[in-house]
């Protein structure tokens, strides 16, 4: 590490301010996974994220650590400025299947709702280079929005302490010239924003050292750090299935997009309920996707007698009715036939929906799989009897066969939002809806 001779006195300078900024780009990748697991928030309220501009940056914080000594957000770098050399970002966990080891994304951040934390906590690591005799004092992190146009105001101050060696207040020193800094959540420090998740697209750190030279002087630094896009727990209000344990941080996240787009009641009535969106942070769900929080996995667009869709496995029971009634209708049965054809009904109607939203710009759904034991059906039995209305197999005599629903083919059977190919047989328990913020023609 190389130092630069700074100022009349030639003091050997350096420090760190490290702002995480949440902009479009992806972050430089490299540091360790450091993440510590904490007790999950208290119980989402009914309400979404109370709408404000901010807030005090002190707010939620110990009155014991704001003191003058960390009050170093308005001051100005002078000649014995601490200069910060590097910030890195921590890495999100990959999945133990080597299918799923790239299936995480480290340039996102999860946000709480208000008066909630971080299940995972992040962390920036900051390197900086510290004048002779100099000591650090504290070290400050504002969350700042740093969305176009929004003018990098401080949504709230996440840490202020001073650097430590087991960290405990979020500081923690690594080494003479590097921090390892909590940039999220604790039960501690919970948050406190109060802005609109779909008003707040990207985010940053800004990370102020503050200490003081040999002779006494106060000694500052600011810097602010790679954009990140932020997370949001998904609105309030929809009923769902499936879902993961949250003492991992839960399986509901979604980007300011989606966010949005989910609280508007006409598309909340386009989607049954809900499995998962995205990890905390975008960590690995066992997806190769879900990890921007516009990926949502919800449940077949029909349900079947008898099937709870709110009970574990009901995605793959429904699926189960669905071969069931096939196998009927195959055998001349009525009401096997009478049930496959409100499913196909039933389901091009919803589809055909989401397809007419042009914030959809894929769907995934079953496809149909090959029945053990039962040589009439093959891959794509399901699909053909939605897309074309008829599905030809052969007998036990191998004869050919048909089961033909009567409802001719799918109007939208040209569509580009669920192409033949997007109906997949990893699909067949549920359904998959893609949202992009930029809509199709």
């Amino acid at each position: 590490m190389t130092l630069r001779r700074l100022g009349q006195r030639g003091l050997l300078a350096a420090a760190v301010t490290a702002v995480a900024v949440i902009s479009a780009g992806t972050l430089h990748l490299g540091g360790a996974t450091a993440w510590a697991a904490t007790a999950a928030g208290p119980a989402s309220p009914d309400e979404l994220l109370d709408p404000g501009e901010g807030l005090d940056p002190g707010e939620g914080l110990d009155p014991d650590t704001t003191e003058k000594d960390c009050d170093a957000s308005d001051a100005e770098p002078g000649e014995s400025a601490l200069e910060v050399t590097a910030i890195t970002p921590d890495r999100v966990p990959r999945g133990i299947s080597p299918k799923y080891a790239k299936a995480a994304r480290d340039d996102r951040v999860s946000l709480p709702r208000l008066n909630e934390a971080n299940a995972q906590q992040r962390y920036l690591t900051v390197e900086y280079l510290l004048p002779t005799g100099a000591e650090l004092t504290c070290v400050r992190v504002d969350l700042l929005n740093t969305s176009p146009q929004a003018g990098k105001p401080v949504l709230q101050t996440v840490t202020r302490a001073a650097p430590t060696a087991d960290g405990g207040e979020g500081v923690k020193s690594i080494g003479r010239d590097e921090l390892k800094v909590r940039v999220t959540f604790d039960e501690q420090h919970p948050s406190k924003i109060k802005s609109r998740p779909s008003e707040v697209t990207r985010i940053g750190y800004r990370v102020s050292l503050v200490g003081k030279d040999r002779d006494g002087t106060l000694i500052t630094a600011r810097k602010d750090s790679a954009d990140f896009f932020p997370l949001w727990r998904m609105p309030a209000g929809f009923d769902r299935y499936g879902q993961r344990d949250d003492k991992r941080g839960g399986d509901d996240w979604c980007s300011s997009f989606a966010h949005g787009w989910l609280s508007v009641a006409a598309n909340q009535a386009l989607l049954p309920r809900i499995n998962d969106i995205s990890g905390e942070h975008a960590r690995n769900l066992g997806h190769g996707t879900h990890l921007t929080g516009d990926d949502i996995d919800a449940f077949h667009p029909y349900r079947f007698s008898g099937v709870d869709a709110g009970a574990p496995g009901s995605g793959g029971l429904n699926y189960d009715r669905l071969v069931a009634a096939t196998k009927a209708a195959m055998n001349d049965d009525e009401d096997g036939l009478r049930q496959v054809t409100e499913w196909a009904e039933a389901t091009r109607t919803r589809l055909g929906k989401l397809i007419d939203n042009k914030n959809v710009i894929r769907i995934h759904y079953a496809a149909g799989s090959a029945v053990k034991g039962d040589a009439r059906f093959v891959t794509g039995w399901a699909s053909a009897l939605l897309r074309t209305g008829r599905y030809e197999f052969m007998d036990a005599q191998k004869e050919s066969k048909e089961v033909d629903l009567g409802i001719g083919a799918w109007s939208r059977i040209d569509n580009q939002v669920i192409r033949a190919k997007d109906f997949r047989t990893d699909h067949n328990d549920h359904l998959h809806v893609a949202l992009s913020e930029t809509r199709r023609k």
